[in-house]
Parts: structure tokens; sequence; C-alpha cells
């Protein structure tokens, strides 16, 4: 288990987040502060971001975390930063519809009007 802060962008907030690994399984992130709303998209239906689909394998055991997953990591949490922006999911996304992915599409219906009552864009 990793902790340790990110912060995608210059002027964005620091986000604390946990890597964590067993051999043979694959990396789980997940963001430890700040609370992420509740509909962000392109997570796992257990709150871990979703970095990569499994089933196109471009992550494997070979690979180091520290050149693969924390950089995805970082640039995961650049593209929630563009969705709380703009309602849309802005980042690469072949499978969108894995129903393991949190309400079912990376790309849900979400309006500004509506991450503006949650509190994301003043």
């Amino acid at each position: 288990m990793w902790r340790g802060t990110l912060q995608p962008r210059l002027l964005s907030q620091k986000y604390r987040v946990a890597i964590g690994y067993k051999l043979h399984c694959h990396p789980t992130v997940k963001v430890i502060t700040p609370t992420l709303l509740p509909k962000a998209p392109h997570r796992w239906s257990d709150g871990t971001l979703c970095l990569f689909y499994p089933k196109e394998s471009p992550w494997r055991q070979d690979m180091l975390i520290a050149t693969t997953i924390l950089p995805w990591t970082a640039l995961w949490l650049g593209y929630y930063e563009l969705w709380l922006d703009t309602g849309k999911w802005l980042g690469p996304s072949s499978h969108a519809s894995a129903r393991q992915l949190q309400g079912g599409c990376a790309n849900p219906d979400e309006d500004s009007k509506e991450l503006a009552e949650l509190g994301a864009i003043v």
C-alpha cells in the first residue's frame, strides 16, 4: 500500500490517494481526500478509480507502478477536474458500457446545473 498526495495541475487542489497492490492482482487506486462526487464517472462499483480496462491488458505485472499507475492516477484526476468543469468525461474510454463502472457508463448525463447543485461548480 502506498499513500501520497497528487496535484494534477498547478492550480488544482491536492488529492490524497492510496494505491494498493497484491501479487498476481491488478493495482487499485482510491482517492482518500477530498471526497469525490458520488456520481463521478470512471470508477468501479467499489469506488476505486478506473485507470485501465483489465480485459485490454494495458498494465502487466512486469510494469512499475511508479511509472504507470501513479501517472495514470494524476491523469485521471485531471480528467475528473475537467468533468467537474464541463459535465463530460473527456478522457479515453473504450469500455464505457462495462457494468462494473459506476453509473454503467463513462459519461453519465450530468448537466452543469446538477453539478452546481452538488457544489462542484462555483
